[in-house]
């Protein structure tokens, strides 16, 4: 089974684009929770990378957030047999 990723927009330090980076939720999630490994960013336009700082890493929190509102609740699965 494929790894679980969230999307959530990345701005370049350079020349301030904005793009979609794709991120597995294990790894942001441990940033966010942990804090003991640094979430590192990448903006595509201009190869940069950095590590995400409190302000961003508070906008990764309400993205990772609402993606786990999103998701179907396994309780309400219906089970085929």
């Amino acid at each position: 089974m494929k790894e679980p990723t969230i999307q959530f927009p990345v701005t370049c330090p350079l020349c301030r684009n904005e793009a979609l980076g794709e991120f597995p939720v294990a790894e942001v999630a441990e940033a966010l929770l942990a804090r003991t490994t640094p979430l590192q960013l990448r903006s595509r336009c201009h190869d940069q990378h950095w590590t995400a700082k409190p302000d961003e890493l508070d906008q990764i929190r309400e993205y990772l957030g609402a993606w786990l509102t999103a998701l179907p609740d396994p309780k309400s699965r219906v089970e085929r047999g």
